[in-house]
């Protein structure tokens, strides 16, 4: 319930809740309680009521809010870059629309369409080839015995980064295509 709160104050108050805003407070209740009654900050309350006693309407003004740097042909594009090549990363896409912009529009403009980046899929190449040949060492290792295995080196490889880079490719894509074949690169393991 908290989050759902939060988020409810940022969101824009519609037009019947300003019309009980200026009610409520032509009324002679409090910012305070009026807020408590709205779920809404106070600052929006105060917001509005100023509106109207100023101006003389609780009408909300168009065009308001941060402008757009890039046309609706400049997102589409940034959009389609993602699409044709998933390893395309945002300073590229920044560089090929030719606009200033910060890399969180490229983001935004991308989660708009339900594309996230995330690291690439790794997957072992299972073909029947590789099957077949895991099946023989396998077989070939079934009769072994406690000594034999006690010979055999288990490593487990895990990856530390010390620095802020990890040099890994980065893909767009949206949530569950993990196995689509752009966003997926095959280790190959070295014949024995």
């Amino acid at each position: 319930m908290p989050g759902k709160r939060a988020r409810r104050h940022f969101s824009q108050l519609s037009e019947f809740e300003r019309g009980l805003i200026i009610g409520m407070k032509t009324a002679g209740w409090s910012t305070h309680r009026v807020a408590g009654q709205v779920d809404r900050s106070e600052c929006a309350v105060r917001n509005c009521w100023e509106q109207w006693t100023r101006e003389g309407t609780h009408a909300r003004k168009t065009g308001s809010g941060a402008t757009s740097k890039t046309t609706r042909r400049e997102d589409r594009r940034i959009v389609r870059q993602a699409f044709v090549d998933p390893t395309v990363n945002r300073s590229t896409i920044r560089a090929d629309v030719g606009v200033a912009i910060v890399p969180q529009t490229i983001s935004r403009h991308l989660a708009e369409t339900n594309l996230k980046s995330k690291r690439r899929f790794r997957a072992l190449p299972l073909t029947p080839e590789h099957r077949q040949l895991r099946l023989q060492w396998c077989q070939a290792r079934s009769m072994w015995n406690v000594t034999d295995w006690q010979k055999v080196v288990f490593s487990d490889e895990s990856l530390f980064v010390l620095g802020t880079d990890d040099n890994r490719v980065r893909v767009w894509g949206c949530p569950g295509e993990q196995y689509n074949s752009p966003t997926l690169f095959y280790v190959t393991l070295p014949a024995q």
